[in-house]
């Protein structure tokens, strides 16, 4: 078991509402800044003196600091949504009429896990099912041509340039938050402190960037150029989605392929099973918590909602609060971690939709648990059970689709006791995720939603409707959603910014929930089985299993990376073993390689690294002899390279 470090739990869960933002620079047109008379009121969620929980103030002392309430409005917004579809279908048009080499699906990696990305079934399952795809590398000169400050400017100037001409729609990008960055963004103007784990200071990390496309970072992004980004008041994003961006968020080789060939086994899946869902709800706030007068916040009020309003005819299984001195009004069997992940790992659902206190590694109910006798929650009679993290015993075989309205957990930077929305994504001993919608740092939310609508919950109630009643795909759905909820809900507070960046797409934004049904699927991936290691001269075998799920005959061609491969072998029935052998001359690394292919035209390759360290012939009889007696002398050994 993974040690977990007792850590904050209690984020700002996002309840929104923030006073109004001074700033030295204004905007020219503020007519989308404009607020209507009617007044939200929103608050942080988290445990103010619990020990776990230091807040940096201004002077950078060390102090705890009670939660504040804030009253917000909602902003009138002059983008037209018409407008802007007209845009994307001018651009569609402009494409066709050029007949330009077009590209809808662009991976944007790096050399270094290009084989990771090509080594999976997901390119070949992507074209057979319609796509056009293309992999960019951020040393490919579409990149580095561009202009722009840092990498993520040349990145977000090269989608603009191309996303019209190559008819771009969706973009995933492969590898870490820091390989390839997200972009930092400062919503509180007045807060630039960066400080990744203290949930006050000013940073969220997002992909956003590289969808909302509109203009360029001096006009939009950055329209004050003072290098802090997407900051309330200051600088203009439209946040309409030109493209939609999803990530795979690791570096590590094998995580990459283990994620994408379970995104293809995901959507070629079409069982009722995605008609499942799980859900579970934990308090954001008491009755009155710390004399507050407010009315409490049930996470399980959203759940609640995206039940009765969308999963008509879905089967689904639900958890809320039921311990402790206030209970949840929503009366589901009670939430704790052995309920929820035994009914997880055993059961079959494709979106799991959560609401709970995060940190980075973990997620927390929040229960009143004793009373001094004043009838007042207060901070010491508030305990925080986990209900998931990530040491909770999960398995990937039917993963979810999962939306975390929790403080962290899709925090990509690397942190103590693990980061639970990149684990449930890549993870093969947890991986019960194929897409993780989460929150970067701490989202807003109103009191009183649904009757104020906005916030968090909204982003999550649009993303669930969109993309089960609409059939959106998934990033798609969360892009949508944000747009939607921008444009209609919108406060007049930094807190609006806050909730457009902080939630990102781990996951294929093309993916399909309800899978894709094809006539002819292509060959399973197989293993290549044999040494890893050998020397120059010596003969090697190595064989895999060829399968094909629709049992059509099957050919196999190898590549040895040595200029010299065979032919196509064949045809063999399925689930027939072949094996080939090779002998390489010379010491290196080669990439083994081979191609399945059915009777149809369909194929899938696997690869294997072999390395070849040591000459076998040395061409001198001493030295011979030495080899075969290099037992005897160890420091000549090391000194010959033997």
């Amino acid at each position: 078991m993974k040690r977990i470090i007792p850590f904050l739990i209690a984020c700002l869960f996002i309840l929104s509402g923030i006073q109004t933002v001074a700033s030295e620079k204004i905007i020219e047109d503020e007519s989308n800044l404009i607020s209507n008379d009617f007044k939200i009121i929103i608050a942080p969620i988290r445990n103010p003196n619990s020990q776990n929980i230091r807040i940096i103030n201004d002077n950078t002392i060390q102090t705890i600091e009670e939660p504040k309430i804030f009253s917000v409005s909602y902003k009138s917004n002059a983008y037209d949504i018409e407008y802007f579809k007209d845009i994307k279908e001018q651009h569609n048009s402009i494409k066709m009429i050029n007949n330009f080499q077009t590209y809808d699906y662009v991976i944007i990696t790096t050399e270094d896990l290009y084989n990771a990305v090509i080594s999976s079934t997901f390119i070949g399952w992507k074209t057979l099912i319609g796509y056009n795809l293309k992999i960019v590398n951020i040393t490919d000169t579409e990149i580095t041509s561009q202009t722009g400050g840092d990498l993520p400017e040349k990145i977000r100037n090269f989608l603009r340039s191309y996303y019209q001409d190559w008819g771009i729609k969706y973009v995933l990008i492969v590898g870490n938050h820091a390989t390839i960055p997200m972009r930092y963004c400062y919503p509180d103007p007045t807060n630039h402190r960066f400080d990744i784990f203290d949930y006050t200071s000013g940073e969220v990390p997002t992909d956003y960037y590289y969808a909302d496309l509109s203009d360029s970072d001096a006009n939009s992004w950055d329209l004050d150029g003072d290098g802090y980004y997407g900051e309330y008041g200051q600088d203009m994003p439209d946040f309409f989605p030109e493209i939609y961006v999803g990530r795979i968020p690791t570096n590590t080789k094998s995580r990459i392929t283990y994620t994408l060939d379970k995104i293809v086994t995901f959507e070629q899946n079409t069982g009722d099973w995605k008609e499942n869902a799980l859900h579970a709800g934990a308090f954001f706030y008491f009755t009155n918590e710390g004399n507050s007068g407010n009315p409490a916040m049930d996470g399980a009020k959203l759940s609640y909602y995206i039940e009765k309003d969308i999963m008509s005819g879905w089967n689904i299984s639900h958890y809320s609060e039921q311990v402790g001195l206030e209970k949840s009004v929503y009366s589901w069997p009670a939430l704790n971690e052995a309920a929820f992940i035994n009914d997880w790992r055993n059961g079959k659902y494709s979106i799991v939709n959560w609401q709970g206190h995060g940190w980075t590694n973990r997620v927390a109910r929040k229960v009143w648990q004793t009373d001094d006798g004043d009838g007042v929650p207060e901070a010491n009679e508030i305990n925080w059970p986990d209900f998931i993290n990530t040491n909770s015993n999960l398995d990937d075989d039917f993963p979810s689709i999962v939306t975390a309205e929790s403080c962290y957990v899709g925090c990509p930077e690397p942190a103590t006791g693990g980061n639970l929305g990149i684990d449930l994504l890549t993870d093969p001993y947890m991986g019960a995720s194929i897409g993780v919608i989460a929150s970067a740092r701490t989202p807003y939310g109103s009191f009183d939603w649904p009757n104020n609508p906005g916030g968090s919950d909204s982003i999550i109630y649009e993303f669930n409707r969109l993309m089960i009643n609409d059939s959106k795909k998934v990033g798609e759905a969360l892009y949508d959603s944000k747009f939607y909820c921008n444009l209609n809900y919108g406060w007049n507070h930094y807190a609006e910014y806050l909730d457009m960046f902080t939630f990102n797409l781990f996951g294929d934004p093309s993916l399909l929930i309800k899978g894709i049904v094809v006539e002819n699927l292509p060959p399973d991936k197989p293993t290549i089985e044999g040494q890893n290691k050998g020397i120059p001269g010596n003969e090697y075998t190595y064989c895999i299993i060829a399968s094909d799920p629709n049992e059509d005959d099957l050919y196999v061609r190898w590549d040895w990376d040595d200029g010299t491969g065979s032919e196509w072998l064949g045809p063999f029935v399925s689930g027939s073993e072949v094996c080939d052998s090779h002998i390489w001359d010379t010491k290196g690394s080669y990439t083994v390689s081979v191609t399945v292919e059915d009777e149809h035209g369909l194929s899938v390759v696997a690869y294997k690294e072999v390395t070849m360290p040591r000459s076998r012939n040395l061409q001198n009889p001493f030295l011979n002899w030495l080899q075969s007696h290099k037992y005897l002398f160890p420091i000549l050994k090391l000194l010959l390279g033997l």
